[in-house]
């Protein structure tokens, strides 16, 4: 390997899986009842223990990583690896996590002036900061990091992200829906579709009735935007939504065979935020959506 890429939690990988391909992590965080707990999931029974939660009624909230910590998890790699790091994180229109890890990695950069930590924001969350890791993992033997830096900031301009949201009170929480609209949408079972935008931030972009309207949507999405019809994966996030996940494969399946499917959970931290029931699609288009 040419350079050591690292990534904090954001990515929704099981944490064995990013161990397996040497892409050491730095956990995100949430509270749930007073406590505080890190985001190092190993196994699917974890998540869904956590939607089971919220489908009581808790309510988690959660905070970024400190610079503090990120010096800590520089250092350690740093020990373990003499080679540059580059370290993909949570987008910045959703956390401040990013400039945090900007403020460790220049301090550390001081101390360990032969070494570059280049911090990448991956204007992104949950399964497309997966698929930005995946294709940053495959650089590694042939780019150096800065070569590599800079083929990942392109690339991630070209991962469209669509959601459909179940809970808008979770949304009314983080004040992208008021509280009569959530009140409103949840009585007339309407679903917002967002988007991951092209400055890394939630966007609601439409309104659908009902699941099976958000599934033909995403396939409208799909027809008009994918890069390559013939190639290239899907990646299908899922936050205990498995009936419509798994609809939505078969329709994806019959209609892009070539295409490989890949699945993955939404974590606590963003699941904290989106609530249970939300689902979606990710793959590499053209460009970003740039509604804001």
């Amino acid at each position: 390997m040419k350079f050591i890429l690292t990534t904090d939690t954001s990515c929704d990988c099981f944490k064995h899986e990013l161990d397996a391909q040497s892409i050491p992590w730095i956990p995100l965080t949430y509270t749930l009842d007073g406590v505080e707990y890190s985001d190092d999931y190993v196994e699917n029974s974890q998540y869904q223990a956590f939607y089971d939660k919220l489908a009581t009624g808790a309510m988690p909230t959660t905070s970024q990583i400190n610079p503090a910590s990120h010096e800590e998890f520089f250092e350690k790699v740093l020990a373990q690896h003499n080679m540059d790091i580059i370290h993909l994180t949570l987008s910045g229109g959703l956390s401040e996590t990013v400039n945090s890890a900007r403020v460790a990695a220049k301090n550390v950069m001081e101390k360990h002036t032969q070494r570059k930590i280049y911090i990448v924001d991956t204007l992104a969350a949950t399964q497309a900061h997966h698929q930005i890791l995946d294709y940053a993992t495959a650089l590694r033997e042939d780019f150096t990091a800065e070569e590599a830096v800079t083929k990942i900031e392109k690339y991630r301009m070209t991962v469209q992200a669509w959601f459909m949201v179940n809970d808008l009170h979770h949304l009314k929480r983080g004040g992208r829906v008021s509280a009569f609209a959530a009140t409103f949408g949840t009585m007339l079972k309407i679903k917002p579709i967002l988007t991951i935008n092209h400055e890394g931030r939630l966007a609601v972009v439409k309104k659908i009735k009902g699941h099976a309207a958000a599934i033909n949507y995403f396939l409208e999405i799909v027809e008009a935007n994918k890069a390559d019809k013939n190639s290239g994966a899907f990646y299908i996030v899922n936050a205990n939504a498995h009936t419509f996940v798994e609809q939505l494969k078969e329709k994806l399946k019959e209609k892009y065979p070539n295409c490989p499917i890949k699945g993955g959970w939404i974590g606590p931290v963003i699941g904290a935020h989106t609530g249970g029931g939300t689902f979606g699609i990710i793959f590499e288009a053209k460009s970003r959506p740039t509604d804001k």
